[in-house]
């Protein structure tokens, strides 16, 4: 099921959300807030990236300025209309994250779901139509879930996964997975709302019916059984940083966490939040 747009009914097709398998490696490492850890895992990004670009080097390619994108024959149209997506949201999401890449990103296209989930290495039956890996953004191509045509390329631009994969990308850039999945996953999609005004909302996942708990979503974020509901307390909670004190100071707080703070410190340091639950805490009251 892909994220339904704001105020709308479900739509039928892949889901569109895409997890940062990366974070995932992070979360289970405790958070690689440690500079030889993040030293490392830099490292080990900078690594798989070189090693992605050398396995697809035989595929066509697509270079622009910030981006090299490789795509199955036959998908020329589709790659570009993944690059002209990336390319409408890289200066206004750099500029909310404050990172620049010093080198193009990578982009993978693939033709299939199948042929995407063998390659990342997921499950045969996983249906989203993004991913984060490792530094590589991997999209499906929208003519395995929306067609061809100028109507396909226009949803595409709206409501594909390529500003909220972006996303996931640049905070990785910027702070190096040191941050909680639920984080990971609010500041994707609050970048994809702030860049084209779409949010995942459902029949079930409205924040004046149920939450997950603060210790629910640090756990195994992407086991919880209610994906849309915990995604959608990812988003506001990040929408509740940026809110609570303004732009500048989440700005401050990303900037704390590139510089190596722990998560738990830099809540501290720009908000005042001892806790992550301090902060569930002071977001709830703002529901009731």
């Amino acid at each position: 099921m892909a994220m339904p747009s704001t105020g709308t009914s479900p739509r039928t097709g892949p889901r569109r959300w895409g997890f940062s398998l990366l974070a995932l490696v992070a979360l289970v490492l405790g958070w690689l807030h440690q500079p030889i850890e993040r030293a490392a895992y830099a490292a080990n990004r900078n690594f798989d990236i070189h090693a992605t670009r050398a396995k697809l080097a035989s595929w066509p390619q697509m270079t622009t300025r910030h981006f090299l994108l490789y795509y199955p024959p036959g998908q020329q149209a589709a790659a570009q209309w993944t690059l002209d997506a990336l390319t409408r949201a890289l200066p206004f999401e750099e500029k909310n994250l404050a990172v620049t890449s010093q080198h193009r990103l990578t982009v993978v296209l693939y033709s299939s779901q199948a042929a995407m989930n063998a390659a990342v290495g997921l499950n045969a039956h996983a249906n989203n139509i993004g991913y984060t890996y490792d530094g590589v953004i991997d999209i499906l191509s929208p003519t395995a879930w929306l067609g061809t045509g100028q109507a396909a390329r226009q949803q595409f631009l709206t409501d594909g996964p390529a500003p909220h994969e972006l996303g996931h990308a640049l905070l990785n850039l910027k702070a190096d997975a040191n941050y909680p999945a639920w984080f990971n996953e609010g500041v994707a999609q609050y970048e994809d709302w702030r860049t084209t005004g779409y949010m995942w909302i459902t029949r079930s996942n409205s924040l004046h019916g149920p939450l997950y708990s603060m210790s629910a979503l640090d756990g195994n974020f992407y086991a919880l059984a209610n994906q849309s509901r915990a995604y959608r307390e990812g988003l506001a909670l990040v929408q509740y940083l940026e809110t609570a004190k303004g732009h500048r100071a989440f700005a401050q707080f990303l900037g704390a966490l590139h510089n190596g703070q722990s998560f738990t410190a830099a809540l501290d340091q720009v908000y005042g939040f001892k806790s992550e639950n301090a902060l569930f805490s002071a977001w709830q009251k703002t529901l009731r």
